[in-house]
């Protein structure tokens, strides 16, 4: 063999020739394809395509392979990594790409890719998936996912969800929870299921059928968490839990309720911007209210408003109601029109700036009077709030203005409206939510009252021009006090008197803080004829708070506000005569100082205090401590002298999960 010939011969065995490629390619196309071609039909042309390949050559065209693996990782990239808008348009593009198969047979590959079993699998392992399968054979259809294909979040690989269902309680405990308690009236206050969420579909059951709810979205089963949570802190002292199939704990499930909702649910605003995620929030901050936790309810009520501008629920709430209803638009407006009103509730009582302007009040005719009454005072807690500031001559005159307004918003309401009304004990009707919300008005009305005259009741004793006040502020207290009795005659120690317990600590504080006023200034026997009703008034409260402080573990804020009433009558014991000042800060009021038969003052912050020395502290445990400057004209200066200028309180506490019961109520 010559050298031409030998060089020729190394030639063909480097590459076939471009007669054998082109019938390679030709060939692979009819596999794929599926179709038949003239040149293959003719057996006498057919070829060997085994005997085209050299000795020692595995695959004669790695080069045309590896050119159609790049096109086909470029096609999966699109398919892993793009999110398509429509899931149809994916399945299309699945059927496209795989070749239909009869029943029960396998289909064929068409790419030759690797099986994906999961979305969630990395970029790394596609890649050595299809590095590997080139040196193997494909024989089965890939499994093409793109994000869009995601299993539905009610199915039962979501784990939140799972999370979730497994704590919703069994029907029979879930039926005697909704009865044994007022949480009944959340769903006609704060939130509106859908009626299929109902037993028996029938909202006047006013119980929901965890059958139901166990296969609705993520965040309904949380809302009903909540619900129940609500339901649970308000449960009467006497509660049996013996009455329970599966709970064996009632706080220990409360809790758990709270704090998985809390970490899977409402830590993500994605649920949330809807209206179910609003209504969970409210109870969410409806729960914190309950067990007297005020700053993380003010931050919970704080974030919905933000997530409702986002909605723009403070838009809908200005138009016009359309003709006729459409229920969204309804239930936004309500949702809006709650949030500000708790907002305002919480700012006045923290003594923080609101966070939205007035809302139009609804018309008349389509609401009910109690709601109606709540929005007009709503619009006139801003000015109340703007009156907590140097009291002087002007200032009052600006309280007596904001004063006559009030006066003239309960002159709106008939008569019949403002008497103290008899409060259903169990009934769960339409009238009996009516009665008790209509109660609660009455109570916020009057705690109004006294947030404007407090500050000038507390100078009344050194300045006559203020008497008006002091008998205006009395009265508003005796006021709230005979409707939190009325409460307690029919046996609620449940949600609405939550509420009802925050004003009535109000209002016996300013009972209290009176008589001491007065037993500093003038004779005992004097005292003792204008101020028995009183005294006797306050011992029956701090009775009934200290019963039910001792009844359950539940009931913080009428255990403390025992313990805080109890601490400020003391001082008038004569045996107590020598034991000195006793200091007590407690909620709203801020920092008091009492002593024997002497005006009761907010002392000037002290900068040797230990309070004072911690707020130069660089820590506290885990974390930075969290100082709350309080702005409080509330009190006259006192008449001692200090060399601290400093006009405001200082509260220091751990941590905003810190419960106020036990970070705004020292002794």
């Amino acid at each position: 063999m010559d050298v031409g010939s030998i060089a020729g011969h190394d030639a063909s065995r480097k590459r076939p020739s471009s007669r054998i490629r082109a019938c390679w390619e030709c060939k692979k196309r009819k596999i794929h394809a599926g179709s038949t071609s003239d040149h293959f039909n003719d057996s006498s042309s057919t070829l060997n395509l085994d005997a085209l390949k050299p000795d020692g050559e595995e695959n004669v065209c790695a080069l045309h392979i590896g050119e159609r693996l790049c096109k086909l990782e470029q096609l999966f990239e699109k398919f892993v990594c793009r999110k398509f808008s429509n899931a149809n348009a994916s399945s299309e593009r699945q059927r496209a790409l795989t070749p239909s198969t009869s029943s029960g047979e396998k289909p064929s590959n068409f790419f030759g890719l690797p099986e994906i079993s999961s979305d969630a699998q990395s970029i790394s392992s596609i890649g050595e998936g299809i590095l590997a399968a080139q040196h193997g054979t494909w024989t089965s259809a890939p499994s093409i996912r793109t994000l869009t294909d995601k299993v539905d979040t009610r199915g039962s690989s979501d784990p939140v969800r799972r999370a979730l269902v497994a704590l919703l309680p069994s029907q029979h405990d879930a039926n005697v929870i909704y009865e044994s308690s007022n949480g009944w009236m959340i769903l006609g206050a704060i939130y509106r299921p859908g009626g299929e969420l109902y037993i028996d579909r029938d909202p006047d059951t006013y119980a929901l059928d965890m059958s139901i709810i166990t296969q609705e979205r993520t965040i309904i089963i949380a809302r009903t968490l909540l619900h129940l949570a609500v339901c649970i802190s308000t449960l009467p002292p006497d509660f049996q839990t013996s009455r329970l199939n599966n709970i064996w704990n009632l706080d220990a499930a409360m809790e758990n309720y709270v704090s998985t909702v809390t970490s899977l649910v409402a830590s993500s605003d994605e649920p949330l911007l809807t209206l179910p995620g609003l209504e969970t929030l409210i109870l969410l901050a409806s729960y914190q209210i309950n067990i007297a936790n005020l700053r993380q309810a003010w931050l919970i009520v704080r974030r919905a408003i933000n997530l409702a501008h986002l909605m723009g629920f403070h838009r809908i709430v200005e138009q016009p109601q359309p003709i006729p209803p459409v229920e969204a638009i309804e239930n936004a407006a309500r949702m809006w029109r709650t949030l500000v009103d708790i907002d305002r509730c919480l700012g006045l009582h923290l003594r923080l700036p609101f966070a939205t302007d007035d809302y139009p009040v609804p018309v008349v005719e389509d609401s009910p009077p109690y709601l109606v009454h709540r929005s007009r005072l709503a619009r006139l807690c801003r000015q109340i709030a703007e009156l907590d500031r140097e009291v002087t001559p002007q200032t009052y005159v600006q309280a007596l203005a904001v004063d006559e307004k009030v006066e003239s918003v309960m002159k709106e309401q008939p008569k019949d409206f403002w008497e103290v009304p008899n409060v259903p004990p169990t009934a769960r009707t339409l009238e009996s939510s009516a009665v008790l919300e209509r109660l609660m008005v009455q109570m916020w009305h009057f705690e109004l009252k006294i947030f404007i005259h407090l500050p000038f009741l507390l100078r009344a004793s050194k300045e006559s021009r203020y008497e008006y006040s002091k008998v205006t502020a009395l009265q508003a207290s005796r006021n709230i006090v005979m409707r939190w009795f009325a409460l307690r005659n029919a046996g609620i120690t449940q949600a609405c008197l939550r509420f009802g317990e925050l004003g009535v600590f109000i209002a016996a504080v300013t009972l209290t803080l009176d008589i001491l006023i007065e037993m500093s200034t003038k004779e005992k026997s004097e005292v003792k004829k204008t101020k028995a009703s009183d005294f006797t008034i306050l011992c029956r409260i701090i009775g009934e708070m200290e019963k039910l402080g001792n009844a359950s573990p539940r009931e913080k804020i009428a255990a403390r506000s025992a313990v805080v009433l109890k601490k400020l009558l003391s001082s008038l014991d004569p045996s107590r005569r020598d034991a000195g000042k006793s200091r007590l800060t407690i909620p709203y009021f801020g920092t008091i100082e009492i002593d024997y038969k002497k005006l009761p003052v907010r002392p000037a912050f002290d900068l040797d205090s230990d309070t004072a020395k911690k707020l130069g502290s660089t820590a506290t445990g885990q974390h930075l401590p969290v100082f709350s400057f309080v702005s409080n004209a509330l009190w006259p200066e006192s008449s001692e002298e200090g060399d601290c200028e400093l006009d405001f309180d200082i509260v220091l506490f751990d941590g905003l999960q810190d419960m106020d019961v036990d970070g705004n109520w020292v002794f």
